[in-house]
């Protein structure tokens, strides 16, 4: 292959990609008409520290009984605990799930770490072939 055709091929590659993570939501953000939706109340992280996150799910279709929800993250130094946990239905249509986010060592260049809670509904036939969410989390390291 001549070069001229490679750089024509490569270019606009090029900019396609740039910025992409390794990690890409399996959905867009929730819109209306969705079986559920997830929320993250903001959050303060200090370098070396330990802070709260809580995400709100809001059960949107009558048959989930539960929002099974797992951490996924390519930030280095992050722990969050637990890595999965349930929001299951209850007598109000949104519920609030806890994760504990920890500072074991995040890269000092990386100013705007970032994760994923991922979300798949869930009814009494089980999870599969659901509807799924993500939610990305994100926060500045002073």
């Amino acid at each position: 292959m001549r070069p001229w055709y490679l750089a024509l091929l490569l270019g606009p590659l090029a900019v396609a990609c740039s910025g992409q993570s390794v990690l890409r939501p399996p959905s867009t953000p929730s819109t209306p008409g969705e079986s559920f939706s997830l929320a993250a109340d903001p959050f303060t992280l200090q370098r070396g520290g330990t802070a709260t996150l809580t995400v709100r799910v809001t059960f949107n279709a009558s048959n989930l009984t539960r929002v099974f929800l797992s951490y996924q993250s390519n930030t280095g130094g992050l722990e969050v605990t637990p890595k999965e946990q349930n929001a299951v239905r209850g007598s109000t249509n949104t519920q609030s799930a806890t994760f504990t986010v920890t500072d074991r060592g995040v890269d000092p260049m990386e100013k705007k770490p970032f994760f994923y809670i991922y979300g798949i509904a869930c009814t009494s036939n089980g999870c599969s072939g659901q509807s799924q969410r993500s939610l990305t989390i994100q926060w500045n390291m002073p």
